[in-house]
């Protein structure tokens, strides 16, 4: 998953490059993301499904800080706000990680 506009999302995909690592770029403000498609990311990593929200951004802070949300309310938000999802997320086949720094990606491929 991947936000040209974010500079740790770049980052990540140049550390691909770098390494010579082929990939597919979702850009997943574009394309959106169904929330069985989240669902299957959250449930790929070794992460709680909070940890796949950029809690500093506006629409979090604003609709959702200091509420306790089950993984299904995590799940919407990040559906019907997908600027709230962290990034860049690598998916290698049945593993996803949040690649924040770019050397995490190595723990999946």
């Amino acid at each position: 998953m991947h936000n040209p506009r974010c500079r740790k999302s770049r980052e990540g995909l140049q550390f691909l490059k770098s390494k010579k690592i082929e990939f597919e770029t979702v850009l997943y403000l574009l394309n959106r993301l169904n929330k069985n498609q989240i669902e299957e990311i959250i449930d790929n990593s070794e992460l709680n499904p909070i940890d796949f929200v950029r809690k500093q951004e506006k629409i979090w802070k604003e609709m959702f800080k200091n509420k306790l949300l089950s993984k299904n309310q995590v799940i919407q938000a990040i559906f019907e706000h997908p600027k709230i999802m962290q990034r860049p997320i690598f998916i290698s086949k049945n593993k996803s990680i949040i690649a924040n720094p770019p050397e995490n990606s190595l723990k999946i491929l």
